[in-house]
């Protein structure tokens, strides 16, 4: 049974989560999209006021009448730093941007290495805490598993086995939720494209780098025992890894999409495979799928989509993960 503590909580997150919509709302307003009475809702209103979370304004609505208080986030009380890095096509890169908590892109800056390391992923992070000292969460996305918050079969050398998340929690004082990037990727599109109740799943094809994906199941994001749940590089394809890699360029790299993809279908059968990574062009989604049917009914495929970039829906990812990760602790 929760607490009163537990139960004021989840409250102020669900009125947290409403007004990450950016529209101000009135208590009465508050009180009927969350549920709450409108007494709960003045009493939790009051309290976030204070703390300095949220804004209270007095407004017209009407042309007769008083004016009504209605309330939003306050963009000035804190903000969200995501942190990424990647290695593509040889250059190795961190980008970081700074999210409002109604999702508002405040910030971004990318910047190459030739060593990427924690260092430079602390420094990065340090240049974003100084332009923007109300940074309140960080959330770190990483091309590898992250498993407990340490960096493993990574492809950038210098970070494999870094503990990144408590490095960054013990230099910033912040929490800190670090991810495999396909993660963040999958549940960002399926939060932007509301698709709560269907099963999604991503797959990356990267050129030179092992592939991954990542499923969303009805809301939920499948991440495995050990966090790496979609590991399609570590299938037996009948070959080494270092022969995988060598066959990971177009045109090459299909039969092994192919087979990659027959085994997600079989086993999660979504309702959408989303395709992305520089080896795949939209054109290649009719012979996937027509090699797929060879072995899965029509009527048990699902749809096959090609998204030429990923970029919104990682941050979006980010982005909402903060949000739930806020939800819970408002």
């Amino acid at each position: 049974m929760k607490d009163s503590a537990a139960i004021k909580r989840e409250n102020k997150g669900r009125i947290y989560r409403l007004l990450t919509g950016g529209t101000p709302c009135t208590k009465q307003q508050i009180a009927l999209e969350t549920g709450l009475s409108v007494a709960s809702c003045n009493t939790y209103l009051n309290e976030m006021e204070r703390a300095g979370q949220v804004l209270g304004e007095k407004q017209k609505l009407h042309e007769v009448g008083r004016n009504a208080v209605v309330y939003r986030l306050n963009e000035d009380y804190e903000c969200f730093l995501c942190l990424s890095f990647a290695l593509i096509q040889g250059i190795k890169s961190i980008t970081t941007q700074v999210l409002s908590p109604t999702g508002r892109l405040l910030d971004r800056q990318v910047q190459r290495f030739d060593t990427l390391d924690a260092a430079a992923i602390l420094g990065q992070a340090g240049a974003a805490f100084g332009r923007f000292p109300h940074i309140s969460q960080i959330l770190a996305g990483t091309p590898s598993i992250a498993e407990h918050g340490v960096i493993r079969h990574s492809d950038i050398p210098e970070l494999e086995q870094v503990p990144l998340k408590a490095l960054l929690e013990q230099q910033f004082g912040r929490p800190v939720h670090l991810a495999n990037d396909m993660h963040y990727k999958v549940y960002g599109y399926c939060r932007q494209n509301r698709l709560e109740d269907q099963i999604v799943t991503l797959v990356n094809y990267p050129a030179g780098v092992l592939p991954g994906t990542a499923t969303v199941h009805k809301g939920m994001l499948l991440t495995g025992k050990n966090l790496f749940a979609g590991m399609v590089g570590f299938l037996d394809y009948g070959m080494t890894l270092d022969q995988q890699l060598q066959k990971l360029r177009r045109p090459e790299a299909q039969p092994l999409i192919i087979q990659a993809s027959i085994a997600l279908i079989s086993i999660l059968n979504p309702h959408r495979l989303l395709f992305t990574g520089d080896l795949l062009r939209a054109e290649d989604l009719d012979r996937i799928g027509a090699a797929c049917r060879r072995c899965i009914p029509a009527e048990y495929m699902p749809d096959l989509v090609f998204l030429p970039s990923t970029d919104d829906c990682y941050r979006w990812g980010m982005y909402w993960t903060a949000i739930d990760r806020k939800e819970k602790n408002p």
